[in-house]
């Protein structure tokens, strides 16, 4: 599973600089990097408020009083593997960046891209409540749920591009064949992982207060 998170990117990934700007550094992305420092499986399941399959209803870009544009995409739960959200369910999805009505936009260069129709499998962080969430690790929370050609299951692919640049999951690329995530193998592993319990360790950027909260606990965790 260890390439579930190193799954293909485009060259897009780069300063994690303008994430600062937004509060958005800490966590799996490290101050300074040029690259993803990626979770475990395991943390990511862990650092989740809740983990979702869905399908994208909307997207929307919005401007803060800052004049910084954020979007926001409407999101129904198909299946619900962690959390409280059930399916049927609507939520919305934030994500830093994006391209204003009025044509100007912001540059958050690790952050998750949405299209309409698109199937999705997320790891959520809950952030003002219930029903708005954010993507743990921005992008590396984020994958597009496409079907794998060699074989006709379906796979995970995360798969960015900048906020100028038009995004349609229809057309992102295949990863390559040593790097393809399949969907059924990640949601055995995400339910053993839920059910098991979170170990103890520390994961950078949530206090071991909130996994606890979060989380069932493994036996002698305190």
């Amino acid at each position: 599973m260890s390439t579930q998170f190193g799954a293909h990117m485009n060259p897009f990934v780069r300063t994690i600089a303008a994430c600062a700007l937004f509060g958005l550094a800490s966590g799996p992305l490290t101050a300074g990097a040029t690259t993803l420092a990626a979770l475990t499986p395991d943390q990511m399941v862990d650092a989740a408020d809740d983990v979702v399959e869905g399908t994208v209803l909307s997207v929307a870009p919005w401007t803060d009083d800052t004049g910084r544009v954020w979007t926001r995409a409407q999101v129904r739960v198909d299946r619900a593997l962690k959390g409280a959200v059930a399916p049927a369910q609507v939520i919305t999805v934030e994500a830093p960046g994006g391209v204003a009505d009025a044509g100007a936009f912001t540059e958050v260069p690790l952050a998750p891209r949405y299209s309409v129709d698109e199937r999705v499998f997320l790891y959520l962080s809950a952030k003002r409540h219930g029903t708005m969430y954010g993507t743990v690790g921005l992008v590396m929370g984020k994958f597009t749920i496409r079907q794998n050609p060699a074989d006709g299951t379906e796979m995970l692919v995360r798969f960015t591009r900048p906020a100028g640049e038009v995004y349609d999951a229809r057309f992102i690329p295949h990863p390559p064949v040593a790097e393809r995530v399949s969907l059924a193998v990640t949601e055995a592993a995400v339910a053993a992982r839920v059910e098991l319990g979170w170990d103890g360790r520390a994961i950078p950027g949530i206090s071991s207060d909130r996994l606890r909260e979060i989380n069932k606990l493994q036996p002698g965790v305190k």
